[in-house]
């Protein structure tokens, strides 16, 4: 089973077809749904509690806008599953596609973490796997026009995979976080994301994995959808944050001896 942590701030159409989609092949034990509001003004909450119910949410977490990281933390401590999948809530996917991440990891005891291909409304490809160096990641086949769904069909070992759709073993979520290096650059931290305001916390994520010797792998055998950065709009608020968020990317790889660009 699969542990679903979705994030959500002021995107309720975008939640509400997500929620779609995952229901739209629905199957009893193959994943578990967990939702983390981070302060929406918009009518979210509104909704959540008109049709909630219909939707098999396991938790509902209403926050301030504690940030991505610390939601994340918040939603896998929820869980017990052995795999995690940090989700935004502008990509959508079935339970088919859930449960071939789940397959695919259980024929695959040497992966910890992946991702899947992902494609936008226009059939334009908004991941294909993040390769090259620490020094110099690439995203492969960006905004790629791929209307049959053809391309990219291959697993490859990736430097990281988008944090848009980013699935890891629970038992590496574990033992990533409690681990005395990592502690050492986020005193406290409770989950393996670093603890930044926005951004960069999935890309620590992978880039320590990696130093750790846990093999990251981009996986398009499976493609879902993502509408390319509607979950925080470009130049909002979450934008705002990028340079004191890479800034403490940097520190951290730089105080453990993780290359970086």
């Amino acid at each position: 089973m699969i542990d679903l942590c979705i994030i959500n701030y002021n995107t309720r159409p975008l939640l509400q077809r997500f929620l779609n989609t995952l229901h739209s092949d629905y199957e009893e034990d193959v994943w578990k749904l967990y939702i983390a509001d981070n302060g929406s003004s918009d009518d979210t909450l509104e909704w959540l509690g008109k049709v909630g119910n219909s939707y098999n949410i396991d938790v509902l977490s209403v926050n301030e806008n504690i940030g991505y990281s610390a939601a994340s933390a918040q939603l896998a401590d929820c869980g017990s599953s052995d795999i995690i999948a940090i989700l935004n809530s502008d990509v959508w996917m079935n339970t088919k596609d859930v449960k071939l991440m789940q397959d695919f990891f259980d024929s695959n005891n040497d992966v910890h973490i992946s991702g899947p291909k992902q494609r936008d409304e226009d059939g334009y490809i908004t991941h294909a796997g993040i390769v090259g160096t620490n020094t110099k990641p690439l995203m492969r086949g960006w905004k790629v026009h791929d209307p049959l769904d053809n391309l990219f069909r291959d697993v490859i070992e990736c430097v990281t995979v988008s944090g848009s759709a980013y699935f890891i073993r629970r038992d590496t979520w574990t033992s990533m976080t409690q681990n005395a290096e990592y502690q050492k650059v986020a005193p406290g931290a409770t989950g393996a994301f670093l603890p930044t305001p926005h951004y960069y916390e999935e890309t620590w994520c992978s880039y320590f994995a990696r130093h750790l010797g846990y093999k990251v792998v981009y996986n398009g055998n499976v493609s879902i959808g993502h509408s390319w950065h509607k979950s925080s709009p470009i130049g909002g608020e979450a934008d705002q944050k990028f340079n004191v968020s890479r800034k403490i990317f940097r520190d951290a790889c730089d105080t453990i001896g993780i290359e970086r660009d």
